[in-house]
């Protein structure tokens, strides 16, 4: 599991120190809107260090990246893949601060960890299963070249589900891939709940 770099990101694995920003995002209603329930305090808190726990596995179900805008070094979101019965094949998801949002984030990070999983990961498929309100979410996996899963679909109720394969990416957006001992020279500031201020 790398860090990896865009033209203005740093996609580095999560740790201990994205605490504040994990609770922030699973604790706000407007963030979880499509995705379920906020959750409370107490809850985010457990979820996080299972989710660190669970990345250090050897073969993990789940794994985890901060998202950090390299030019003022602030968290932005997260983003993960999971994997479920096939190594091969992962679900892929993020969220983002509603500071980030309106600025093509979403295209960049996820792209970039497309791009991981099929150049570094071998994997030959990758899912991307959201609520059919979720309209924000259904413009930018299309124009990162997903493709609707109709059969799929046709038994998930209310719910988008699209696939890209490695044949059907096409945009590079990576810069550098780091070593796994080195996350990054660039400094991460702490984050803040004041991101959420509306």
């Amino acid at each position: 599991m790398h860090s990896f770099t865009t033209e203005r990101l740093l996609i580095r694995p999560l740790a201990e120190q994205d605490k504040t920003l994990y609770l922030s995002l699973y604790t706000d209603a407007k963030v979880m809107r499509h995705i379920g329930e906020p959750l409370s305090v107490a809850a985010a808190e457990k979820a996080f260090s299972a989710t660190l726990k669970a990345m250090t596995k050897a073969e993990p179900k789940v794994l985890t990246w901060a998202i950090v805008e390299k030019d003022t070094a602030t968290l932005i979101g997260l983003q993960a893949l999971t994997f479920s019965n096939s190594d091969n094949i992962a679900e892929i998801g993020i969220m983002l601060t509603p500071a980030a949002n309106g600025r093509l984030f979403p295209e960049e990070a996820m792209g970039a960890l497309m791009e991981y999983g099929f150049t570094h990961m071998q994997l030959t498929s990758i899912n991307a299963i959201y609520s059919h309100k979720n309209l924000a979410t259904e413009r930018f996996v299309n124009k990162l070249g997903f493709t609707v899963n109709l059969k799929s679909e046709q038994k998930l109720r209310n719910t988008r589900h699209q696939y890209i394969e490695p044949h059907m990416w096409q945009h590079p957006v990576i810069t550098t891939i780091l070593p796994k001992d080195e996350i990054s020279h660039c400094p991460t500031k702490r984050f803040s709940a004041n991101l959420y201020a509306q």
